[in-house]
């Protein structure tokens, strides 16, 4: 592993601006605060991973800049009311906790404003935080088909105790 650093005051505003863009505004300052650290890429010397105490919450998806939340990032942005949720129904619950798949037909509610590779938090019906993951198509269009790949579950929370 490489050595995890405070962020530049710079840095933090940016990696803010990007999760109150992606996540929703006021996003940034929920997931990153004072004792955000960071990881940055060998190489190019950018920032590949954001740490809070020492654990995870999120990386930069290299293709588009964009976050993708940890299970821990996943749980505070739902805790906080921000992201991009999908409902599932009681049958698909285990298999999200077990990071499968998530079917359109297991979907009982989903935000109309996901876009085909948007960042997701699964929910159950009770609201219940269970995993992340990245739609494949979107929100409008995951209401309407009955088959299909709603969401690649990106992890899950594991088994219910």
């Amino acid at each position: 592993m490489q050595k995890l650093e405070k962020p530049t005051p710079f840095d933090l505003r940016q990696i803010q601006s990007i999760a109150d863009f992606q996540f929703g505004k006021g996003a940034g300052d929920i997931l990153f605060t004072e004792d955000t650290l960071v990881e940055r890429s060998r190489g190019t010397n950018r920032i590949r991973y954001i740490y809070r105490n020492n654990e995870r919450i999120c990386s930069f998806r290299v293709r588009d800049g964009f976050l993708v939340p940890s299970i821990l990032g996943g749980e505070i942005l739902h805790k906080n009311n921000f992201g991009f949720k999908v409902i599932v129904n009681d049958d698909a619950e285990p298999f999200v906790r077990d990071s499968k798949t998530v079917f359109s037909k297991h979907v009982v509610d989903v935000d109309d404003d996901i876009s085909a590779k948007d960042e997701v938090i699964i929910t159950n019906q009770k609201g219940e935080f269970l995993g992340i993951g990245t739609a494949k198509i979107p929100g409008k269009l995951i209401k309407e088909m009955k088959s299909g790949v709603a969401v690649s579950t990106r992890k899950g929370i594991g088994k219910k105790k």
